[in-house]
């Protein structure tokens, strides 16, 4: 628990909010990523 209160506390300075939105930005792409539907793999044979 005194971990996730250290991360709120370093998300509160100027740094940590830009560090914060860049994590939530990866995390978003990373999301649609995973979640993309795949290619038609099977094509290219």
């Amino acid at each position: 628990m005194g971990a996730i209160l250290d991360l709120v506390e370093k998300m509160r300075t100027p740094g940590g909010i830009v560090v914060t939105i860049l994590v939530i930005v990866a995390a978003y792409f990373f999301y649609k990523w995973v979640m993309a539907e795949p290619e038609d793999q099977d094509k290219g044979e």
